[in-house]
C-alpha cells in the first residue's frame, strides 16, 4: 500500500484564529478521517494510506481538508475546508518517488464562498503505487514485425 506523507507548512491569513485551530482530513474513498492538532511545528505531518486506485479513479479520488478553531465555550467551529484531487497530487510524484511537491489552496468558507485563509502544504509520495492495470487487446509489438498480407492469411 502506498502512503501519502502531507505536511502543513503554512497557514495565512488566519488572523483572530491563530491561538488554537485543528485540521482534519478526510480521504473521500476510503472515508478515513485524519486530525492534526495544532501543536508544535514537527507535529503537523498526516500519513495517509491510499490504494492503488485512488490515483487512477481521477473522478472520484480527493482529499478533504477542514480547518477549524477550538473555542472553549461553544466548541469547534469551521474556518474553512478544501478539496485536494489526486490530479493535484498527481503523477510527478509517480514517476519520481522521491520527489515533494508543494500545493498552495485558498479554502472555502462554511458557505462555499472564498475565505481568506490560504494553507501551504507538502505533499511527498512513500512507497511506490502499483502501475499495473488490466488491459485487454493485442499487444502492439506482436503485431508489428508482420506483413499485412501474412496476417490476412493467418486470420482467414
Amino acid at each position: 500500500m502506498t502512503t501519502l506523507e502531507i505536511s502543513m507548512v503554512s497557514v495565512e491569513g488566519l488572523g483572530k484564529y491563530s491561538s488554537s485551530y485543528f485540521i482534519t482530513l478526510t480521504n473521500l474513498s476510503n472515508h478515513l478521517v485524519y486530525s492534526y492538532d495544532g501543536g508544535g511545528a514537527e507535529e503537523h505531518m498526516f500519513r495517509v494510506p491510499v490504494d492503488h486506485t485512488f490515483f487512477f479513479d481521477t473522478q472520484h479520488s480527493s482529499l478533504q481538508l477542514h480547518l477549524y478553531n477550538k473555542r472553549r465555550i461553544l466548541g469547534p467551529t469551521q474556518l474553512g475546508w478544501c478539496m485536494i484531487p489526486a490530479l493535484d497530487i498527481g503523477f510527478l510524484n509517480l514517476r519520481d518517488s522521491a520527489a515533494v511537491r508543494y500545493l498552495s489552496y485558498r479554502l472555502r468558507a462554511t458557505d462555499g464562498c472564498r475565505s481568506d485563509i490560504i494553507i501551504n502544504l507538502s505533499v511527498k509520495l512513500l512507497g511506490s503505487p502499483d502501475t499495473c492495470q488490466t488491459v485487454i487487446g493485442i499487444p502492439v509489438t506482436a503485431v508489428r514485425g508482420v506483413d499485412k498480407k501474412q496476417l490476412a492469411a493467418r486470420w482467414s
